[in-house]
């Protein structure tokens, strides 16, 4: 079939019109579908970003966790957590005991519970002796007491009039008649670091009685205890002077204030002498270690403090009306800071109304030590050093022993123990010191 050249023209242009229209996409729609994708990937961006910032900042805070150094706890109080060498209260009050300090090359301890007796030397060595201390439930008995003591006799043969001439070896005396020996014989050996089979002496091998005598010095310090004690030992810096003499009262009243602000809990804001003590002042029946007082958990530190105190003008000022208004006193306010509250204080007074126990009592609470006070059982004869040993009235100064050292406490308490019935003795021969 023949078109006409005119009108196959016309069929071709209205075909090119037709294509040209279903290919073309309005600018309009363009747009609207591009609003579309970039809707659809904003929400998904941000929901990134937040996923993001959640994780950074969870793994920041258990890092801050981690690293924190001091942790509070509900009572406001701070305790470190060990990763920083920052001090709480909490760590300044652990384990604090008063300290009485020597300037001797060694100290003794003798634990009465564990039956044994520890040495402590100056380098830090510590030389470990099982022993065996006095059993109460035996005739003429004494349990060992405690207390803070200081060896005031030595003699590396002593015969005991107390128990038949008995032979003390390396005998070393620091609680009236009571002191470190060995026997002859080695039966008593399986006693000791075991259970307490002594009248009250305290009982060791020969050797070891021995070297203890030997390292031992007139004045060595010894404290015993049950486990309970406030009171412990150390030593000075190795040229270390008290800034005086002191006399026996001052030296008894330093101990005894020293203790008395440990077991108060005002070891920190009292004011404390360093100090070596002179064991002759110590008296044989041994000084006060708080083994019935318990120290508390937390002592107190000392709190910001101000005080304002306003001085009267008296520049042109009629004296004697001032005096009308103020009835000749001197006004001030107390300012004290304390967990971030302040409480003022006003007083119209410079007199502060402070009850201060006198010396003689607190000597007599904090450095007496009556239970050190032992009780007296005659010896066989009216003579001997163990009579004057065993009487609390006797003294230390008796003639034929070296320089006692010591001093009587001037008490006359009693602690002797409750009668108990007379058993056998476990020891050999029956001769127990």
């Amino acid at each position: 079939m023949n078109i006409p050249e005119e009108e196959q023209d016309n069929i071709e242009n209205n075909l090119e019109n037709q294509e040209s229209m279903t290919s073309d996409t309005p600018p309009e729609k363009d747009s609207k579908k591009n609003v579309i994708i970039f809707s659809m990937f904003v929400p998904i961006i941000f929901i990134a970003f937040l996923l993001v910032s959640f994780t950074n900042d969870s793994i920041f805070n258990e890092k801050d966790h981690e690293e924190v150094l001091i942790e509070v706890n509900n009572d406001n109080t701070a305790k470190n957590t060990g990763k920083a060498n920052i001090l709480s209260d909490e760590d300044l009050s652990r384990g604090l005991k008063d300290t009485v300090y020597t300037d001797m090359e060694c100290w003794l301890e003798l634990k009465v519970h564990e039956q044994m007796l520890y040495q402590h030397w100056r380098d830090g060595k510590v030389t470990k002796y099982p022993v065996s201390t006095g059993n109460k439930y035996i005739s003429k008995g004494v349990e060992a007491r405690p207390g803070l003591f200081a060896i005031f006799y030595r003699n590396p043969h002593h015969k005991s009039v107390q128990f038949n001439d008995a032979a003390l070896y390396h005998f070393m005396t620091f609680n009236q008649g009571i002191g470190f020996h060995s026997l002859a014989g080695t039966g008593y050996y399986a006693y000791l670091g075991v259970r307490p089979v002594s009248h009250g002496c305290i009982r060791m091998t020969q050797g070891d009685a021995r070297q203890l005598f030997n390292d031992c010095p007139m004045g060595t310090l010894v404290l015993v205890h049950f486990g309970s004690y406030s009171r412990t030992i150390s030593f000075a810096p190795k040229d270390f002077k008290n800034e005086r003499d002191y006399s026996k009262e001052e030296y008894k009243s330093m101990l005894a204030e020293n203790l008395r602000n440990v077991i108060d809990g005002k070891y920190y804001i009292k004011g404390r002498k360093f100090f070596v003590i002179d064991p002759k002042i110590i008296p044989v029946s041994g000084v006060y270690i708080g083994y019935d007082k318990k120290i508390p958990d937390k002592q107190i530190l000392p709190k910001n403090s101000f005080r304002i105190v306003s001085n009267t003008d008296r520049v042109n000022v009629n004296r004697e009306y001032l005096s009308q208004i103020l009835d000749s006193s001197q006004a001030y306010l107390d300012f004290s800071i304390y967990d971030n509250f302040m409480t003022i204080n006003t007083s119209d007074s410079d007199t502060l109304n402070i009850t201060i126990s006198s010396s003689e009592d607190l000597i007599k609470k904090f450095f007496h030590n009556p239970i050190g006070i032992l009780p007296y059982f005659p010896p066989s004869t009216s003579s001997g050093f163990d009579d004057d040993m065993l009487s609390e009235e006797s003294g230390t100064e008796e003639s034929g022993t070296e320089e006692s050292g010591t001093e009587e406490s001037g008490t006359t308490e009693s602690s002797t123990p409750d009668p108990v019935p007379e058993t056998p003795s476990n020891d050999e021969g029956g001769l127990e010191e």
